[in-house]
Order: C-alpha cells, then sequence, then structure tokens
C-alpha cells in the first residue's frame, strides 16, 4: 500500500462522520468540515502514535534495517488473533499493522 492509500483506509475508520479527501500534497487526508483538522499522515508519530498506545501495538526493530508492529487482539469469546507488519520505519510498520486488523473485520 501507498502511504496515501494508508492515510486513507486509517482516515475512514477513525473520522466515520466525515468525507475524507486527499490534501494538498494528495499523500496526507482531511476530513471534510472538521473544525481543526487538515493535512492528517499517519506516517507522522503525532497522527499513529496515539493509535499505537489505544491499541497496544507492540514495536521491535532488527538491528535497525527493519520494523515489525504486532497487535492481538481478541477474533471472539474464545479466540485471538495475531497482526503483524513489516516496514522501512516503525510509524509505517504500525500502520500497516492497524490497518490489516481494521480490514480483517
Amino acid at each position: 500500500m501507498t502511504d496515501a492509500e494508508i492515510n486513507l483506509a486509517i482516515a475512514k475508520i477513525e473520522y466515520p462522520d466525515h468525507k475524507i479527501k486527499p490534501w494538498i500534497d494528495s499523500v496526507t487526508v482531511t476530513p471534510v468540515g472538521h473544525p481543526s483538522i487538515r493535512g492528517i499522515d499517519y506516517m507522522e508519530w503525532c497522527w499513529i502514535g496515539p493509535i499505537i498506545e489505544r491499541e497496544k501495538i507492540k514495536l521491535t526493530s532488527s538491528e535497525g534495517f527493519d520494523w515489525k508492529a504486532t497487535m492481538v487482539k481478541p477474533r471472539d469469546e474464545l479466540t485471538y488473533g495475531v497482526w503483524s507488519e513489516h516496514a522501512e520505519t516503525p510509524t509505517r510498520a504500525a500502520a500497516l499493522c492497524f490497518v490489516s486488523y481494521l480490514y480483517s473485520k
């Protein structure tokens, strides 16, 4: 997925009451009609950080060359699912992991 696709997917979930459109640079997105938010980029800590904390996404690195993000969530009353993604930065790995979890629902 491109950064723009990731941003769009997450923003649609995070701002369900707003239409989401690309911002000026076509990578970041904006919830239309939101009074104070412009140019969301989930590759930035200020945007993905709260999601990492809320969803308890675990970040690990292997010698600094690759980052892995992992989430463990209940699938139902008896089983848990594990979502994991690798990327070149921790923010991208976390964003990809969150998107893969969202699309599995």
